[in-house]
This record gives structure tokens, C-alpha cells and sequence, in this order.
């Protein structure tokens, strides 16, 4: 086989070897002569032989892969025998007459994304046993393609020439060359583009045994497919893909009557409408199809009377797709907004059903029978192995509107609490189907009903429902974890999420946006008994700052973990226990530098046919003398840092440098770090020298006052330890009436004696922020909160909203006590929430002759005790 090919690369070399020994001799302008003919030689050469590879492929033919070299014509030097050759991806503009006549044995010849822009009549001429022949990417013209272009190609079963150059012919039919395509009478594939007002002649029927037509470019602007454009065309036809025809136009009922047989039918993101599309299905009533895919057919650019964007589904327009047994269907982002009862999901053969898909859409989600649709399907497709029913629109269960009268304040639903109770009524089980291995629910709105999910001999593996919101979290059998292998719940809590299912198998945790940081202090540890084989885990999002006290997850297993955007300003020393991780992804946290354990872990875990992949990207990282040796280690360490060449540091002067040109030259910029640590230690002791004597006056002169202080320090360090960090000690709610006695006698006894940080949304609310947002926020991060309750407390109109919050915050456990003090009021004055939570909040009733700063009164020294005492 490289018999000829060894001996003209012999005849080449000797060439050279005569040429250079008779250039010795010769003068300058002969030599230079010569030396011309060399370069042009060694260039032929080049750009012939020595510029193509060659190996054999699985079927042991030999390839040529001459592929992205810079050729401007196809080489004809190359081995004779090549069975594929590949040109993609260079600069050939013309295929001239017998371009390929030494390749007569080629079974695969591959032009894709050169400049051809002209074929000549014999260029295709000596390729008999041609079988697929790819020439996409071009700038053919095939309405100018030689008539005989194709004869010499009997045996060609695949063409594709799509993704060629448009055809401008404004108001006029394309008419195909038929002609040139009617000698193909072997070709099964044919890739094409479907350029405006097509037209197939009679040549086309030459093609009987044409399976699948794909019209890889759409240029659809003004006609329409009508009844007769594929009259021409095989009824063999198994396969038609129009895609991407991002232009509406219209098509007839009756284009796909000459294709009995088609089994697959792609008209994804060719924005036909979705009520045409449903009506072409006509000829497939009672017969089987593998492939329906409809995805975003209809889209906001088709909006009028006829073809509205907001599709509602009917019983008639599913006339036809539901009689059709389909393996896999498609019917994502296609503008339905509602259905009809017994339509959408109404299909005469569920059990054919391996993959439904019906996302991003805008279904309802709010009545039973709607529910009760799809649990019936569920049901009855037994075969089903994947479920997509993501993106439904929100339903919100208590909705808030303006009060008309009085712009500014909120009013709830009149019936809202029927509602309530009426949603409350049902329950919804969802039993899976045994065979299912895919299901995804993620962003779905679900707040009409509480939902269960059961399984039973499940195959699960995929489960989604990340960024749902459900009226009641849903439960899930044991049963349905037992398979699963990759669970996404991101954006839903982690506190309350799968508490006791069993996850023997799950290897891919994805939790991000999922209150982590409260699993951690309420010492959750679920994930370490129920899936001990997690292997990827992606917290990331999850507002964490320690991990140091908690164990999550097995660490025998563990080999991707990602915690990135959160607030780590250290690597977390939990991470250590990871012997086996590949990648540890802390982007986007405050880190500054990594301490010694940390890096002897790392370059520990580094072990042959081992990589470990660090990424610290947009970091709080610090180049100083502290730093040094974190400095030192990134030099040697054999760690792959995700980025690192991009990553920057900060300096002494607060200046950025790059991270990598500081390690570079480490001397350069901490020379004087030793004589800086010398300096610090003679300050340290001078400083101590004159400070012995001076706080033991000073801790007798202030005793007191230190005590109460080292009092409130030591509750913000037990508090610091049980992750809870307050800006205020109380936040006062009270009606405007209050506002007088508050400024008088409460604040300067709270604030100015004891030492306290109040909230008092008269003084310290941020104008133009949300009032809602703040005072939520505000009570968020207070200790205590104090109700001033008079006779018209109920007429304040955040009273409500703020009793309704503390409660939340309480039962959290993030706040302390809940104190009402009561000044002149009658119990029937008492708001109704109040009462509800009696035992959860402490009154005091406050006299009117108690209203006085005095240190006497029982009132203030109550109120004091219950503020400072936790």
C-alpha cells in the first residue's frame, strides 16, 4: 500500500541531493536560480504530501486527513488507495474537471466549510464507489450545478450540500435542479437547504429510495409549503427535518400526505405556529411514530387574530396528535397557555410514550382536574423513561393587591382564606412509572394542592425539582431513591428536603440556593447516612462561611466539590477529610491565602494518575509579608489552579498586581518583611512596658461598666459560635400616637443608660429602599422586638406585617423574646396574632403613673432584666 508513496519520496530526496551537489560550482545568479527551484519543489512537496496525515479508521481503510491546511486545490499526489479523504476547513474555491480521478477506490470524500463557489461538470468523475459525499459551508449555487455533475456518483446513498449560499429570488419560485439530483438513484440521506417558494420537479422521483430529507438552512420568507411541494418526493420517506425557519410562513394541511411512512418529524424553532403544525398530523391518525419534536414553533414574533401567541389547547386541535402512537414527544416553548379539559393529555396510546417534554410553556396549576390530567397519564404510561415538565408559570396562593381608595397599602384576596382551606382539601399522589429514568420539574409553580411522588420497581435516575415552589413541599417514597443517581433541589430548603429517604446510588448532589447555612446550625447531617456514595456535590450559592464543625457528606467518595459564591474567607479546614477529590472549586469567595494545613493536605492528595483542580478565581487574595509562605508554595506546588494566570492579589498599598508575576520575583517584593517583623516585636514590647500599670486603674475606675460590657461580649461570642449575628438589640413597632413616650422616656432609657441599638423606622428606615424589605430585614437581624400596644394599635397599618414577621423569626429560632408592653388597653385591643402566640410572648402592662424614668419602678427593671438575660 506505501510502496509508491516510499519511492517518490525517494525520487524527491535524490532530486535534491543532484541539484544542490551541481549548485556548487555554478555563479551567484545561476545558484540563485537554483536555489528558487528548491523552495518551489520543497513547497510542492509541502502542500502535497508531507501537509496530510495518515491513519486507518475502525473499518481498516485508510484516511487522508488533509483537513484545515491552508490548500487553495485538492492535492493529487496523495496515496491512491485513501478510502476517506477529508478537506474540511481549507480555501478551495473551484472542484475542477478530474480533480479526483486517481482516487477511483474513495468511499467517503469530505468538502465541508471550504469556498467552493463553482463544480465543474466532471469534477466529481472516477468516483464510482463514492458512498457519502459532504459539501456543506460553501457558496454553491445549486440552481447552477452541471447537469451530469452527479452520473458518475450510482453508488452515493449520502449528499449533504446545505449551508450553502442563499438564492436570492424576491417573489419568484426556487425551482430545484432536478435534473442534476435525479441521477442519485442509490442516495438515502439528502441534506439541503429550503430556500423561499420551493419547487421539486419530476426529477425527484428518481429518488426512491430517499429515507431522510434535511433541510439544514431555512431562507422561508414570503411563500408557503403547499399541498403539492413534496408530490415528487419517495413515500419511502422516514425522516423530514425543517428546522429553524425563524421567518412565519404558512403550510398547507395536506404537505405530508406523500409520506405515509415517516417515522420522524423535526420542525423544532421553525416558527410555523403550533395550530398548523398540529393540523399536518392528519396522515399518521392510528399509526406509530418515533419522533415528534415541535419545540418553540410558535413565538412572540406571530401574534395576530389567526395565529395568536397565546395558544389554548382544544379537544379538536389534538384530534390528530392524539391518535398517533409516539415514543418521543416534543411540545416545549410553544406558547400554551391553557387546555381544555381531557385535551392536551388525552392521547389513545400512552403506553407508547418513552420521552414527553413539554416545558416552558404557561399550563394551569391550579385546579384538580388540571392535576389530575397529568397524574392520569402518568399512570397510563407505563413505558415512559423521560419527563419534562418544567417552567410553568407562577400561581400565587395569597396574592396582595393596591387598595384603590388608598394607593400605598395592600389588600388580600376577600375569599383568599376559602381558598386556602379549599387547596388544603385534596392531596395528589403521583405514582411514577416503573420504567422512568428522567424527571424534571424544575422552576414549576405549584401551590393549589400538596403533591406526593411513589414509586414502585422505579428505575429513576435523574431527579430535578430544583427552583420550585410548592404550597407543601412534596413527599417523595423511599422507593423512588433507591435508583437515583443525580438529584438537583436547588433553591429549595435543605432543612426540610428528603429528611429520610435512603440514597445508595446517588453520586451528583446539586443544592445550590438551599439554605445550607441553616442546616448547618440546626446540625443537619442527613446527607452522610442516606447517600454514602456522593462523589459531586455543588453548594454553591449558599451564603456559607464555616464548614469547620460540620460533616455533611462521606468523605471516602467525595471527588468534585463546589463552593463557590459564598463567604468563605478561608478554605474551609472540613475539606481536609477529602482524600480522593479531583476538583475543589472555591470561586467567588472572600479567601485571602491558604494556611499550612490546607496546603500540606493538598500536595498530599496529589498522587500518580491523579490531578487535583483548584479554582480560586475572584478572590479576596492578599500578596504581603503574612502571606509569604502561601506565596512560596503556589511556586512548587504540583495543584492545578483553574484560571490561575488571571488571578490578582492585593498588595501591601492596596495596589492589584498579578498573582503569577508576584511569585516570580518574591525577593523583589518582600525584601524588607524580616526587618518589618523585628520592628513589630520592639513596638510590641515598649507597648507593653507602658501599659502594665494603666488598665488596672482604669478596669477599677470603670468596673461596672466593664462588666456589663464583658457581659454583652461574651453573649455576641456564644452567639458568633452558634452562627447568629444581630445589628440591633430591639426593634420597637408602635403606631404614631407612641411616638412621644418612645422619644421621651423609652429611648434615652434604653439607648443612652443601658447601652442598647434600637430600630425605630421613623428614625432609622433608608429612604427610597422597599418598606417592606427593610423592615423585614431589620427584624432579621434583631435580638428582641417590643409591640407598643395602645387602644389603636390596630389601626397602624404595618402592624400586621410586623407581629406576622416576628413570629417567623421567632419560630425560626433566630429571635430572642417577643415583649408586648400594654398601656391602657383592654384585652379585646390585643391584636388577634398576638393571642395566638400568648405562650411564645411576654407582656407587660404598663400603667400610666409607671410612664417615668425612675430606677424604682418594677416596670423598668422587668423590662431591663428581659432585654439583657437571654
Amino acid at each position: 500500500m506505501f510502496v509508491s508513496y516510499v519511492l517518490e519520496v525517494l525520487f524527491h530526496m535524490h532530486f535534491l541531493y543532484f541539484v544542490i551537489k551541481q549548485g556548487v560550482n555554478m555563479n551567484n545568479g545561476k545558484r540563485t536560480f537554483w536555489l528558487l527551484i528548491i523552495v518551489w519543489i520543497m513547497f510542492m512537496y509541502g502542500a502535497t504530501n508531507l501537509s496530510c496525515n495518515y491513519s486507518l479508521n475502525l473499518k481498516n481503510q485508510l484516511v487522508a486527513h488533509c483537513d484545515n491546511r491552508g490548500f487553495i486545490t485538492v492535492p493529487r499526489n496523495l496515496i491512491k488507495n485513501i478510502k476517506v479523504l477529508d478537506l474540511s476547513h481549507n480555501l478551495i474555491t473551484v472542484i475542477k474537471n478530474n480533480t479526483f480521478i486517481n482516487y477511483t477506490k474513495m468511499d467517503i470524500l469530505i468538502l465541508n466549510s471550504n469556498n467552493i463557489s463553482e463544480v465543474h461538470e466532471y469534477g466529481f468523475e472516477g468516483l464510482r464507489y463514492l458512498r457519502i459525499l459532504r459539501m456543506e459551508n460553501n457558496a454553491i449555487n445549486i440552481s447552477k450545478l452541471p447537469t451530469r455533475l452527479f452520473r458518475p456518483l450510482e453508488n452515493l446513498i449520502v449528499l449533504e450540500i446545505g449551508r450553502n449560499e442563499e438564492q436570492w429570488m424576491v417573489h419568484e419560485s426556487f425551482v430545484y435542479p432536478d435534473k442534476v439530483f435525479s441521477n442519485l438513484k442509490s442516495l438515502q440521506n439528502l441534506s439541503i437547504d429550503l430556500f423561499d417558494r420551493p419547487e421539486f420537479g419530476n426529477g425527484f422521483k428518481s429518488l426512491q429510495t430517499l429515507a431522510v430529507l434535511n433541510f439544514r438552512r431555512c431562507y422561508m420568507r414570503f411563500g408557503k409549503l403547499s399541498n403539492e411541494t413534496f408530490r415528487n418526493f419517495s413515500p419511502k420517506l422516514r425522516e423530514l427535518y425543517i428546522t429553524r425557519c425563524h421567518h412565519f410562513f404558512h403550510i398547507d394541511k395536506g404537505i405530508l400526505r406523500y409520506f405515509p411512512e415517516l417515522n420522524i418529524l423535526d420542525l423544532s424553532h421553525s416558527y410555523i405556529h403550533l395550530y398548523q403544525a398540529l393540523n399536518i398530523l392528519y396522515p399518521y391518525q392510528n399509526k406509530k411514530m418515533s419522533v415528534i419534536n415541535f419545540h418553540h414553533i410558535s413565538d412572540k414574533s406571530i401574534n395576530n387574530d389567526k395565529f395568536p401567541y397565546s395558544v389554548i389547547i382544544t379537544k379538536e386541535l389534538m384530534r390528530y396528535l392524539s391518535s398517533i402512537c409516539i415514543e418521543a414527544l416534543d411540545l416545549s416553548a410553544t406558547g400554551i397557555a391553557d387546555d381544555e379539559l381531557y385535551s392536551l393529555f388525552s392521547f389513545q396510546y400512552p403506553g407508547c410514550f418513552k420521552t414527553f417534554i413539554i416545558s416552558a410553556n404557561r399550563l394551569p396549576s391550579t385546579t384538580l382536574e388540571h392535576y389530575m390530567q397529568n397524574v392520569l397519564f402518568l399512570t397510563r404510561a407505563t413505558n415512559l423513561k423521560t419527563f419534562d415538565m418544567s417552567y410553568l408559570p407562577a400561581q400565587y396562593l395569597k396574592p396582595l393587591f393596591l387598595d384603590v381608595y388608598h394607593p400605598g397599602k395592600f389588600i388580600g384576596s376577600h375569599n383568599q382564606e376559602k381558598q386556602h382551606i379549599f387547596h388544603q382539601s385534596f392531596h395528589i399522589t403521583i405514582n411514577l412509572p416503573p420504567l422512568l429514568e428522567f424527571v424534571r420539574y424544575t422552576h414549576m409553580t405549584v401551590v393549589s394542592a400538596s403533591v406526593s411522588f411513589t414509586c414502585q420497581n422505579t428505575s429513576l435516575r435523574n431527579f430535578d425539582i430544583s427552583f420550585s415552589i410548592f404550597e407543601q413541599y412534596p413527599n417523595v417514597s423511599n422507593e423512588c431513591g433507591k435508583e437515583l443517581i443525580y438529584l438537583d433541589v436547588s433553591g429549595l430548603s435543605s432543612t426540610i428536603l428528603f429528611q429520610s429517604i435512603s440514597l445508595p446510588k446517588l453520586t451528583t448532589l446539586k443544592m445550590t440556593h438551599a439554605s445550607i447555612d441553616r442546616s448547618i446550625i440546626e446540625g443537619r447531617q442527613w446527607m452522610l447516612g442516606h447517600a454514602p456514595k456522593l462523589k459531586s456535590v455543588d453548594l454553591s450559592f449558599n451564603n456559607l462561611w464555616t464548614l469547620s464543625d460540620t460533616t455533611l457528606f462521606n468523605d471516602k467518595n467525595m471527588t468534585h466539590f463546589n463552593l463557590s459564591n459564598n463567604f468563605f474567607r478561608r478554605v474551609p479546614s472540613t475539606v481536609y477529610k477529602l482524600r480522593h477529590l479531583e476538583s475543589l472549586d472555591l470561586s467567588n469567595n472572600l479567601i485571602t491565602s491558604i494556611d499550612y494545613t490546607i496546603r500540606k493536605w493538598l500536595d498530599e492528595i496529589i498522587v500518580p494518575n491523579q490531578n487535583l483542580s483548584l479554582n480560586l478565581n475572584n478572590n479576596a487574595l492578599v500578596c504581603s509579608c503574612d502571606t509569604v509562605d502561601f506565596l512560596l508554595w503556589l511556586t512548587k506546588t504540583k495543584v492545578f489552579f483553574v484560571n490561575g494566570n488571571n488571578y490578582t492579589c492585593t498588595m501591601s498599598n492596596n495596589s492589584q498586581a498579578n498573582l503569577i508575576e508576584v511569585t516570580k520575583d518574591i525577593n523583589k517584593y518582600f525584601a524588607d518583611c524580616q526587618a518589618t517583623t523585628w520592628l513589630r516585636i520592639g513596638i510590641v514590647l515598649v507597648s507593653c512596658t507602658f501599659g502594665v500599670s494603666i488598665p488596672f486603674s482604669v478596669l477599677y475606675y470603670y468596673r461596672w461598666k466593664l462588666i456589663l460590657f464583658l457581659f454583652r461580649t461574651f453573649r455576641r461570642a456564644v452567639e458568633r459560635g452558634l452562627y447568629v449575628n444581630y445589628e440591633y438589640d430591639v426593634y420597637i413597632s408602635y403606631e404614631e400616637r407612641s411616638i412621644s413616650w418612645i422619644k421621651n422616656h423609652l429611648l434615652p432609657k434604653v439607648e443612652k443608660e443601658w447601652g442598647m441599638k434600637t430600630f425605630v423606622h421613623d428614625r432609622d428606615l433608608i429612604p427610597g429602599e422597599s418598606t417592606s424589605d427593610s423592615k423585614a430585614l431589620s427584624i432579621h437581624q434583631s435580638r428582641h422586638v417590643i409591640f407598643i400596644i395602645t387602644e389603636r394599635f390596630c389601626e397602624y397599618e404595618w402592624g400586621s406585617f410586623e407581629i406576622e414577621r416576628a413570629k417567623y423569626e421567632k419560630y425560626t429560632q433566630n429571635l430572642m423574646k417577643i415583649i408586648v408592653i400594654l398601656q391602657n388597653v383592654h384585652v379585646n385591643d390585643i391584636p388577634e396574632q398576638l393571642v395566638n402566640i400568648s405562650n411564645d410572648v411576654i407582656f407587660i402592662k404598663w400603667d400610666e403613673h409607671e410612664t417615668e424614668i425612675s430606677e424604682n419602678q418594677t416596670r423598668w427593671f422587668k423590662l431591663k432584666t428581659l432585654l439583657f438575660l437571654n
